[in-house]
């Protein structure tokens, strides 16, 4: 469907110009014989003509090759990088003084134009996962003056994905810490294994595990590391709760899934869906339909998801993504997942962020009521958490369970010590970093 947005073609500049260039024109050219004034006028009117003239055959083409477009396949786009759509539009060289631009009106999408082979292209970069099934475009064609401009919009029946980014999470060690085995450890050592194991050093490993006799002969850095598994634990539940910034945490459970960090049975279930996804592209349109969850909601579909997965086996092991931003999810999930582990389950928490600042401090300026300027934040990303919102999280979840912090932006695992180097004190029951 396509429809003009307002029957006057002409902008108020134009109609200003073309007033004032017709009486300069009558009164003054014609009537006093003002030959600076004449052509001042003839000039104005004429480019206003012109343009107007040029932006209504241009409307007309690209309305009436709208028309006869055919439909468009479905489309994937992950969040906060530029996809093609495949939607382009002639560049109409033939016509002067034309320009054409558009934008989405729905879904809320960035649009970038491309201009490449007579044509110019369109890419998108998409704030927000989600899932659509049309996409309204509004399409300005004007002249370059900005005298006269029509705009049309342009309905497609075209189902869109938005797919969470997994950012800088792409990393084997990133992946690692995520995984589990189905090992059973000794009862006198820890759950997570003995430090047997031997691995390259990657930003984010304890300190204290870092083999210098070895970095004093080889001038390479080795860390002692948990021995795991040949295969990944064999039953994992994984869920993600939505709530305020919680694009972090669905491209960690995006991630965990695409890249087996979940083991090779595995079963994903998010809120705003009561339906399970047991296969990878079940789990993109899972994680994709809980952008739709309103943030006072979030969390409380946790609980059944676990008794719907108890009954037909036992959890061996859950992985719940959260947000790193403590919201109305937080009471929540604490209070469902209280009796987790007396089932003889074992619940880990994922906390997802784009970056950890520390809070910010009272300056004078804040005195005076003077405004600072917010941070720029780029398409598909989220707010950076402070310390004290990422330790409270980490805090109210390792009474009951593991907790690891991912940092999305930066592509770093934080556990064990480094929780409390982050300023959460209350997180020594945290597993450490693999």
């Amino acid at each position: 469907m396509t429809r003009a947005m307002g029957p006057f073609p002409i902008t108020p500049l134009g109609l200003l110009v073309t007033l004032g260039c017709g009486h300069a024109l009558i009164n003054y050219g014609f009537g006093r014989i003002d030959l600076v004034l004449l052509v001042i006028g003839a000039v104005g009117v004429g480019l206003a003509a012109v343009g107007l003239l040029a932006t209504l055959t241009g409307a007309l083409v690209l309305w009436l090759r709208q028309r006869k477009r055919p439909a468009e396949s479905s489309l994937d786009v992950e969040c906060g990088y530029p996809v093609p759509t495949g939607f382009w539009l002639p560049r109409l060289r033939w016509l002067p003084f034309v320009a054409i631009s558009w934008r989405w009106l729905e879904p809320e999408a960035q649009v970038r134009i491309v201009p490449r082979r007579g044509r110019l292209r369109e890419e998108v970069i998409a704030s927000r996962r989600g899932r659509v099934g049309a996409v309204i475009r509004e399409l300005e064609i004007g002249d370059i003056f900005g005298l006269s401009q029509i705009r049309l919009r342009v309905a497609e029946q075209r189902k869109v994905r938005f797919v969470p980014s997994v950012g800088q999470l792409k990393r084997v060690d990133v992946i690692r810490g995520m995984a589990g085995g189905d090992d059973i450890s000794h009862p006198e050592g820890p759950q997570e294994g003995e430090l047997y194991d031997l691995r390259a050093y990657t930003p984010g490993d304890p300190i204290r595990f870092v083999l210098w006799k070895v970095f004093a002969r080889t001038r390479q850095l080795v860390v002692r590391a948990p021995e795991r598994a040949l295969s990944p634990i064999r039953q994992t539940c994984a869920y993600l709760v939505a709530g305020g910034s919680d694009e972090p945490a669905a491209g960690a459970a995006r991630l965990a899934v695409e890249l087996g960090a979940l083991g090779t049975d595995w079963v994903l279930g998010a809120d705003g869906s009561t339906d399970d996804a047991t296969r990878k592209d079940q789990a993109v349109d899972v994680l994709a339909r809980s952008a739709d969850v309103q943030e006072p909601v979030g969390g409380k579909g946790l609980g059944a998801f676990l008794q719907r997965r108890g009954q037909q086996a036992s959890i061996g092991r859950a992985v719940v993504f959260v947000p790193g931003r403590p919201g109305p999810w937080l009471a929540s999930v604490t209070e469902q997942c209280k009796h987790v582990g007396g089932r003889g389950g074992r619940i880990d928490f994922v906390v997802g962020t784009d970056g950890i600042t520390p809070p910010p401090k009272r300056k004078w300026l804040a005195r005076l009521a003077v405004r600072e300027a917010a941070p720029e934040i780029p398409p598909g990303a989220t707010a950076p958490v402070t310390t004290e919102q990422v330790g409270e999280v980490v805090r109210r979840l390792s009474s009951i369970g593991n907790v690891i912090v991912v940092d999305r932006a930066a592509g770093r695992v934080f556990a064990g010590g480094h929780l409390s180097a982050l300023g959460t004190p209350g997180a020594r029951g945290t597993r450490q970093a693999s």
